[in-house]
This record gives structure tokens, sequence and C-alpha cells, in this order.
């Protein structure tokens, strides 16, 4: 299967131009999209880390990146228990962070190796990021296909035919896992309620060295 990968033109979407978003999607050889990945990235620096980042970010209202900013991220740079994981470098210079939204395949194209494929197109295109993050949760419970911004979006996700995904918590564990994430462990006694998803971070070397 010939495949070939699109990355949309960066978005500033929010209020800030440190912030992007942007699709990443697998053709085939047809230019059928069978996969996409839909990703935020964020650059942060030693005037403006983590912390001032998330403030500046929850003031637009919810943010998918509260738990990655408030839990493993110091400063611009990810956290010193995580470096030597992830197989990176503290910086005092200014570091991008990605954060992946979705990821999916459509049905007839899975077990073929497309979406770790995509993973390795996004960590190449973004070497010099610092960090991969994902909240991961089965995407029939996040997505709804009928809400989409473009026609191409909407055709895309109906035909993932969500209402009937089988896809569960501990098959996308075994996936990410094995395509160079580590897993990370939130306490939940510290929280209102358990998070409804897993973390996993990576770095463009963990994924590309899987």
């Amino acid at each position: 299967m010939n495949l070939t990968i699109e990355f949309t033109t960066p978005e500033i979407t929010t209020a800030f131009d440190w912030q992007l978003n942007q699709d990443v999607n697998v053709k085939n050889e047809d230019g059928q999209i069978i996969a996409k990945a839909e990703i935020d990235i964020i650059t942060l620096n030693k005037h403006r880390g983590a912390d001032e980042s998330y403030e500046l970010l929850a003031q637009q209202g919810a943010t998918d990146w509260e738990v990655p900013l408030n839990v493993y991220f110091k400063k611009q740079n990810i956290a010193a228990d995580l470096v030597e994981k992830l197989q990176v470098k503290v910086d005092v210079k200014a570091k991008s962070h990605i954060l992946i939204e979705a990821i999916s395949v459509l049905p007839e194209f899975r077990k073929q190796g497309v979406a770790k494929f995509l993973l390795n197109e996004i960590a190449q295109h973004y070497a010099k990021a610092q960090s991969i993050s994902v909240l991961s949760m089965p995407m029939q419970l996040f997505v709804d296909a009928n809400d989409c911004e473009t026609e191409e979006s909407k055709a895309y996700y109906q035909a993932l035919n969500l209402s009937q995904e089988s896809i569960t918590a501990e098959t996308l564990a075994t996936f990410f896992t094995q395509s160079g994430f580590i897993n990370l462990a939130i306490d939940d006694s510290a929280l209102e309620q358990p998070l409804p998803f897993k973390v996993y971070v990576a770095s463009p070397s963990t994924i590309n060295n899987d």
C-alpha cells in the first residue's frame, strides 16, 4: 500500500500566536484519507513557561493542556524525571510541544501499520519538538462526526462509524506503549474526580527509535 502524508497549514485558532492547530492526513494511492491526526502545538520559553502559559490558556476557557502543563512540565521544558526516558535535553531556549488531540484509522485499513506510519511522520516533521503527548480515550466518547469544521473532516469521521467502534482503552494502551510512549500514572486522589483518559508522553526520538 502506497501512503502519502499531508500536513495542513497550521492555524492560530486562539488568541495566542504561540499555539497552533493542524491536521495531519494519511492518504492512499486513490487520494482517500484513511487516517488522521489532529494536533495542537505550543511553544514555551523562559519568559512564559508552563505555568504562565496554562494560566493564559485557562483564561480562554477549558484547555486540553491542563494536565500536561500542570503535571509533567517545568518552565519551558519537560519535567526532569522524564528527560532521560524521552531522550531529550533540557534547554534554555524556547521549546515546542505537541498534543495529539485525536488520531484514528479507518476500520478497513487497521492492523497494517498505518497509525504507526502517521506517528512516525509527525515525529519526523517535528523532530525538534521536545514532547508529544496524548490524552487517550476511545474516540467514540469525545468525537461527534457531525460537528466538524470542514466537509472533508466530516466525511472522514462519519466513515469511522464511531457508533459501532470497538476499540477499547486497553487496545489504545498497547498501541501507544508499543509506539514509544510512556504511560504517566496520575494520582486521582488530588483531583475532584478521576480523569476520563490516560496520559501518554513521548518524544520524536522515542517514536522513531521504537
